[in-house]
């Protein structure tokens, strides 16, 4: 038996020897070395055996596989025999919802991790939001994935508080261009059916990456990803080189309502657009959707393809009335409703999406005083018909939205706090806020007044009332005020 090693002893003063103390503390060291590195041997053997047991399909020694080894001829079989359905809108239009939406369809397949696979890449298709732009390594996803976004916006701000305004026009740079919420105004951000991306190497590459992630087995493939708003006719083209057939290539855009999506980029991401404004969002809206319309005028329409290959839904009808736009969809596709996903639809959709977003911007235009007024009075003045030109949103009826978020939907609202809505969302068009009739109490003032104010209470609204010189288009909530000269 190990006897215990006697405690250094003091000497004739009373005192330990430090060199003694660290000869013998050195010394346990050593000694216990060899236990603890066994110990830490038998614990890692013991994990390394016991993920082995539970995971016997991963070779952990060697990388996960990025792609399925398919030839060309494999490729070129599964083109024929299946339709690769890509979706695509700006972020945060529902894509995902819409995704989730159709895949509950037996014979089509989302892209998630797939039985058998190598579960390490169980988490990135996850971390993505089952993104195929993501998935892959030929398309390229222009800063969405936001890598070294931080260090460039940093950079780009510096250079904003240091440089003057005009400097910005001749350096571009500074102006951040990548990432979400920006790509769509680089009209660099675009691939076309003239890229030299379209080659056969792509197209088998493409596929064999994306296969990865597919059920091969079902007839319809979807691929979800916000920038094929910009990539249809790219995708489109490089799915049929080599066929015989017609591409097997469809694309669904879906459209939000702009400011929706841009109160709702601004919620999500926060700090990463918080040198954005309600306008560049809406402006990066706005060039994705007219790229889209532009490459289904240049491109789909010039050949022919028209609406055989390509849907554009509302995202408002889909939440309105999920079951008609799915089953719409399907019969597009050839696919046939199934009971059993008609009630999976019903459970997924909410209808009140898009009530908390108008609420915040109506909340703002109603407590922000006139600068709020006169910012929204820019956008519809700047926008509206370039909105009106690519969708069938009317920025100029957001007042009527806010009505209907924040007074009719609110029935705990007193009588002075309803009258307070109704006044502040009176927001005019044509002419300025300060010259706007607004709505006062229970009916419209029209007294007469030699500036053309009316004070009632503690509200006060400039009078734009029916004479000569002012008018109002009917006078009706939905349509806003004008100057006539």
């Amino acid at each position: 038996m190990r006897q215990r090693r006697p405690l250094p002893q003091p000497d004739e003063g009373g005192e330990v020897d430090p060199a003694e103390v660290r000869r013998r503390a050195k010394q346990q060291e050593q000694e216990m070395a060899p236990y603890v590195v066994g110990a830490v041997l038998f614990i890692a053997l013991g994990v390394a055996g016991l993920v082995t047991w539970w995971h016997p399909n991963i070779s952990f020694h060697r990388a996960p596989v990025s792609k399925l080894d398919m030839e060309k001829e494999e490729v070129l079989a599964h083109l024929r025999n299946h339709t690769i359905l890509h979706v695509g809108g700006v972020h945060y239009s529902g894509l995902t919802l819409l995704s989730e939406l159709l895949v509950q369809h037996p014979q089509l397949a989302g892209m998630r991790h797939q039985e058998g696979a190598d579960k390490r890449k169980t988490h990135w298709v996850s971390d993505v939001g089952n993104d195929g732009v993501f998935l892959q390594t030929v398309i390229p996803n222009w800063g969405t994935d936001h890598k070294h976004f931080a260090l460039w916006k940093s950079v780009s701000k510096m250079a904003k508080r240091i440089l003057p305004a005009s400097v910005e026009e001749h350096f571009p740079w500074m102006k951040l261009r990548s990432g979400i919420g920006r790509f769509a105004l680089n009209p660099e951000h675009h691939l076309d059916d003239s890229t030299w991306l379209i080659r056969s190497s792509a197209q088998v590459h493409l596929f064999s990456e994306w296969a990865l992630f597919w059920d091969l087995s079902k007839k319809v493939l979807l691929e979800k990803s916000p920038s094929n708003v910009v990539l249809s006719p790219f995708l489109h083209r490089l799915w049929s080189l080599d066929l015989n057939t017609q591409s097997p290539g469809r694309f669904i855009f879906q459209q939000r309502h702009p400011l929706a999506v841009a109160i709702a980029t601004r919620r999500r991401l926060g700090p990463l657009v918080d040198d954005l404004s309600m306008k560049d969002l809406m402006e990066n809206w706005l060039a994705a959707e007219e790229r889209r319309a532009k490459d289904m005028q240049s491109y789909f329409e010039y050949y022919g393809f028209a609406k055989d290959v390509f849907r554009i839904v509302q995202f408002e009808d889909l939440i309105r009335d999920p079951e008609k736009v799915v089953s719409e969809i399907f019969a597009w596709l050839g696919l046939s409703l199934p009971a059993e996903a008609i009630q999976a639809i019903k459970v997924k959709v909410r209808s009140d999406v898009n009530v908390k977003h108008f609420k915040q911007y109506c909340n703002f235009l109603v407590h922000g005083g006139h600068q709020a007024v006169e910012e929204h009075h820019r956008l519809v003045k700047e926008l509206r018909d370039r909105v009106k030109a690519v969708s069938a949103y009317d920025l100029a009826k957001v007042p009527q939205l806010c009505r209907e978020v924040l007074v009719n939907q609110q029935t705990d609202l007193n009588y002075t706090e309803r009258q307070q809505i109704e006044t502040a969302t009176w927001v005019c068009q044509g002419c300025r806020p300060w010259s706007c009739m607004q709505r006062v109490g229970p009916q419209v003032q029209t007294r007469r007044r030699s500036k053309g104010v009316v004070h009632t209470g503690q509200l006060s609204a400039t009078f734009c009332g029916r004479r000569r010189s002012w008018g109002c288009r009917g006078c009706h909530p939905s349509q806003l005020c004008a100057r006539q000269n």
